[in-house]
């Protein structure tokens, strides 16, 4: 799964603890959390979104991508999981405790990876 992340990979690190350093199993979980708490939401609106069931359909495309190895830019996460942006313009509170966690993991992520 997502070989592609492991060209980046430091040496000395098996891709195991790689992924294990960055939380990426972690993350991938969360994202799917967040699909089904932002399912349960309609309307809305945010900057990059028309409605709750965009958002909705985008984050579905960009989980797909991510574990099919699709894609390796994850900034767009950064983006939409920062606080008072996407996320919490469509979920609000309901959803603040995994916005969080999942913008956290992905800004440390960026903060160590540039390319990304």
């Amino acid at each position: 799964m997502i070989n592609r992340f492991f060209e980046n990979k430091p040496k000395g690190l098996s891709k195991d603890e790689y992924w294990k350093k960055w939380e990426f199993f972690e993350l991938v979980d969360d994202l799917h959390k967040a699909e089904k708490i932002l399912a349960e939401f309609k309307g809305g609106y945010s900057n990059r979104f028309d409605s709750a069931e965009d958002f909705h359909s985008h984050l579905v495309d960009y989980i797909d991508d991510i574990e099919y190895g699709n894609r390796i830019d994850i900034s767009e996460l950064w983006i939409w999981f920062a606080p008072t942006c996407d996320w919490d313009d469509l979920v609000g509170m309901d959803g603040l405790e995994i916005g969080n966690r999942i913008y956290e993991r992905v800004d440390n992520w960026k903060k160590h990876n540039p390319k990304e």
